[in-house]
């Protein structure tokens, strides 16, 4: 994928004035990641947690912010929630909580946020080589089936259309390219392309099933013969289930070096659930992807 992060440095500015809220913001991490950000764009934070601890942390990572004093998980977790639906709120992120108390907030039946069929992680990866790609579902969805699958392209070519990518080209990762009906994964991509050729969206294209380096190398690609327009340089890579997703996105950050933004999305906002594993990098350009997609529709 033709993407840098320093693109989405420039997509960012162009947010008009967004607003973060974080769930149990006592966290320096978070406030860290935040004030990085700040250096890029501007944006307020309603900070909810405890405010005695919030206000220390402020003076050392000063932000333009309101704090609100809660000290009960499920309630900041519902604040936050009732923040995105007064559009008060347009990124929710995770601070020092749970990310069970968090997203039981956000898919309420009665109170919740949820819009899409699924919500699904969404990684964006950018490799020292300058190559760049979308990875789903690294964090959610443990074995998706292919209604979730479908689910899952729908959201991560939203993503890549809000960075701007035309006709993102989305790769079915597996094992080998031609159809084993002992390997799910390939049986599941024969119908997930025919679903996206009964759908009439030209919007992306879709094509597997793949071995990963036929998608993200043309090298490959012509050593094997393969004719696909999505074959060797995907933007976007399905991945079976979250084991090997999840596999692919460490063994990128912790060996590959990648630099790395994640986010959840199929809520009404971005939700932004950075692990204490990330690099203070990973979690501010999450931040700045969350604020970009929130306000590319």
């Amino acid at each position: 994928m033709h993407f840098h992060f320093d693109q989405l440095k420039l997509l960012v500015k162009k947010t008009q004035l967004p607003t973060i809220a974080v769930v149990a913001a006592n966290d320096a991490a978070v406030m860290q990641a935040l004030k990085d950000a700040s250096l890029h764009v501007s944006f307020k934070c309603v900070l909810i947690g405890d405010a005695l601890v919030i206000k220390k942390l402020l003076v050392k990572y000063p932000l333009d912010a309101e704090v609100i004093h809660e000290l009960d998980l499920i309630k900041m977790s519902s604040l936050a929630v009732e923040l995105v639906r007064k559009q008060q709120a347009d990124v929710i992120m995770k601070g020092l909580i749970d990310t069970k108390y968090l997203l039981k907030a956000v898919v309420d039946s009665t109170s919740g946020i949820k819009k899409a069929t699924v919500l699904s992680h969404v990684a964006l990866l950018q490799f020292p080589n300058k190559y760049s790609l979308i990875a789903t579902d690294c964090a959610m969805n443990i074995n998706p089936d292919l209604p979730t699958k479908w689910a899952l392209i729908m959201n991560a070519v939203m993503v890549a259309k809000c960075l701007k990518v035309n006709q993102p080209k989305v790769g079915i990762v597996s094992a080998v390219e031609k159809v084993n009906p002992k390997i799910i994964s390939t049986t599941d991509a024969i119908a997930l392309k025919q679903q996206h050729q009964d759908s009439g969206d030209t919007s992306f294209l879709l094509d597997g099933p793949f071995a990963i380096d036929n998608l993200v190398s043309l090298d490959a690609v012509k050593h094997k013969g393969i004719n696909s327009a999505v074959a060797g340089i995907a933007d976007v890579l399905l991945f079976p289930e979250l084991i090997s997703a999840n596999v692919f996105y460490k063994t990128s950050v912790f060996l590959a070096n990648a630099i790395v933004a994640g986010i959840i999305v199929g809520a009404t906002v971005p939700i932004i659930l950075t692990s204490r594993a990330d690099s203070a990098l990973s979690k501010m350009y999450a931040i700045l992807l969350a604020m970009v997609v929130s306000q590319c529709n």
